[in-house]
């Protein structure tokens, strides 16, 4: 069992990429997976948190996609071939905020 790593920037990266992924929509409700990793990158990048912190972000969103029933969600996040509809990364992203909020407010450790 390893411990999340849950970064004080976590709720702020991934309320950025919120509105990132909610833009890049196409008109059918769909994004590409890969663009909701590099949307994540990019609200790292714009709110100037660095890159190591970025990646455990990343891993609380593979967990919280994990959680919620996707199989592989390290390979959907790499993949820029498969269509994933927008609603699905929109509850991907907000269970993720929660658990990061959650998790910042408890004074145990999580293990996962």
């Amino acid at each position: 069992m390893a411990t999340l790593v849950v970064p004080k920037s976590a709720p702020r990266i991934l309320e950025m990429t919120l509105d990132i992924v909610m833009t890049r929509a196409n008109a059918n409700g769909e994004l590409i997976g890969g663009q909701m990793a590099d949307a994540m990158g990019e609200a790292g990048n714009q709110l100037g948190i660095d890159r190591l912190e970025v990646l455990l972000v990343r891993t609380v969103l593979v967990r919280t996609m994990e959680s919620l029933g996707e199989i592989c969600p390290s390979e959907v996040l790499q993949n820029y071939e498969t269509r994933m509809s927008v609603s699905d990364a929109i509850r991907y992203l907000r269970e993720a905020i929660e658990l990061s909020a959650r998790l910042q407010n408890s004074a145990e450790t999580v293990v996962i």
